[in-house]
């Protein structure tokens, strides 16, 4: 017998004004299958979720559960109430609460009275159980746990709604991938329970890892679906950008010629690295790979002065560091972008040009009028895009933040440039135009070093990759090498 559709969309489609965000989507989510729903940003994926989830009303369509009746969802609590659970990029729990207590916020009670604590913990427990996790105590503070856990008892909120459908948006966009393969697990396990999970993310693959079906729309559109099997990295590219995706590299040219040392590390030592030496020169971009804690993040952080060394020295162009500080490493002419752009990087409450002068002001650069015309060359040199250059930062996508901050760093013109994961929670296309900055950044005479999640990036990206074990550089890798060879040598390392 056919299975019955967790959720059925018929020719979906969402106007604002004359334009059409989404049009004629037609897909059906099952129940025990991780569907995957890419694109780029602006493509519609924000659009659909909103209308699965109550948020939006659909301009034309029509979505059914899985009793075949129509939903006609006003309000979020709708869609909670017909089984359908949304848990969004930022979550929505309160740090100062237990987790027991956000578990239960929101959910119909009798009468006007709050559960007692022991209603609220044996709640969480269950909900907790039902998606394969015992470690996280009901009583602890949302607070005091990590970023992982969070979203794990967010997915548990949902549930504690009997919700058949989850939309998971991003989820694990701030995880390393230790916390992200356990996140996976999780939802494996949700599948097995038979829940229809409805998977976001630019991660390709993170999806060919865990998706049953996938769904591709660009430019408001279903451009195709089926399952996974039937795709592979290239040709979902291919379907999201409407190009191939060797054009999303800048050309490959491996021992390229190289200039002055710019940068040169000898025996740096502190928390996860011991002893660790390497060169960069101008016009090059070095990788940084290994396993999580390898060391190539917490390298990074040691040589800007964000970690405290133990040992070690830095020289920059021939310029000894006696201390590495943020404010040294600035004189110097380091620069560096974190992996945790919302907490570390952008200045949520300031606009983009605000955003792009910061470090230029903190430093005293330059005078007020130069300043702001520097940002706004750089802003133009990276193609920003935004309705207005005085939005705040926080009203653009992912990828246009990222640009935001590589162009607060060119108003400094630096000798060395160090990106942490910069392609972290940035769709293809944006993907594209930061691997074409960066080279362009290399090519006018800097060192770029970079770490990555992405293998492929890794690979493509780089001139030389520098491989990690244990808090030391154990081999280098000069020779081309393909995505797979290099997962094969961070897993050996």
């Amino acid at each position: 017998m056919p299975v019955t559709p967790a959720l059925q969309l018929r020719d979906l489609g969402k106007s604002f004004g004359g334009f059409w965000a989404l049009r004629n989507v037609t897909i059906d989510f099952q129940p025990g299958e991780v569907h995957a729903i890419v694109g780029e940003n602006g493509a519609g994926k924000s659009t659909l979720i909103k209308l699965v989830a109550g948020v939006h009303h659909p301009s034309e369509g029509a979505m059914t559960g899985p009793l075949g009746t129509e939903l006609r969802l006003k309000t979020p609590r709708d869609a909670l109430k017909s089984g359908i659970g949304v848990v969004h990029q930022e979550l929505d729990l309160f740090d100062n609460l237990t987790v027991a207590e956000n578990i239960a916020l929101g959910i119909d009670d009798a009468g006007l009275r709050k559960p007692s604590a022991a209603t609220m913990a044996a709640r969480a427990r269950k909900a907790l159980r039902d998606i394969g996790e015992e470690r996280i105590a009901p009583g602890l503070t949302v607070g005091d746990i990590s970023t992982s856990d969070k979203q794990l008892v967010a997915i548990a909120k949902v549930l504690t709604w009997e919700a058949r459908v989850i939309i998971l948006d991003e989820p694990t966009s701030a995880l390393n991938a230790i916390e992200a393969a356990r996140l996976l697990d999780r939802i494996r396990h949700l599948r097995s329970a038979g829940v229809a999970v409805i998977y976001v993310s630019h991660k390709l693959g993170e999806i060919f890892s865990i998706a049953d079906r996938i769904s591709v729309i660009r430019d408001g559109t279903l451009v195709t679906t089926g399952p996974i099997d039937a795709f592979d990295h290239d040709k979902v590219v291919h379907a999201m950008l409407g190009r191939q995706p060797a054009e999303l590299f800048p050309a490959q040219v491996k021992l390229r010629s190289a200039g002055d040392v710019l940068l040169r590390i000898d025996n740096m030592a502190g928390r996860h690295l011991d002893g660790v030496s390497f060169d960069a020169k101008a016009g090059e971009i070095v990788a940084l790979a290994g396993l999580p804690d390898a060391g190539p993040s917490s390298l990074l952080r040691h040589i800007f002065g964000l970690d405290r060394a133990t040992g070690g020295t830095v020289t920059v162009a021939g310029r000894p560091m006696s201390r590495p500080t943020p404010r040294e490493a600035i004189g110097h002419g380091i620069a560096y972008l974190p992996a945790d752009r919302l907490r570390e990087g952008i200045l949520p409450l300031m606009d983009v040009v605000r955003n792009t002068e910061a470090t230029d002001e903190a430093m005293h650069a330059t005078a007020a009028a130069l300043r702001r015309r520097k940002a706004l060359q750089s802003i133009r040199r990276l193609s920003v895009r935004t309705a207005s250059l005085f939005n705040r930062i926080t009203s653009l996508s992912g990828g246009n933040q990222q640009k935001t901050l590589l162009a607060r760093w060119l108003v400094m013109g630096p000798k060395v440039l160090m990106l942490d994961d910069p392609t972290r929670g940035v769709d293809v296309g944006a993907k594209s135009e930061i691997y074409q900055i960066l080279r362009g950044i290399a090519d006018a005479g800097a060192a770029v070093i970079f770490t990555s999640s992405d293998s492929l990036e890794l690979a493509r990206l780089s001139d030389r990759i520098l491989l990690f074990r244990q808090g030391r550089v154990v081999s280098e890798i000069r020779q081309q090498v393909t995505h797979a060879e290099l997962d094969r040598a961070i897993a050996a390392a």
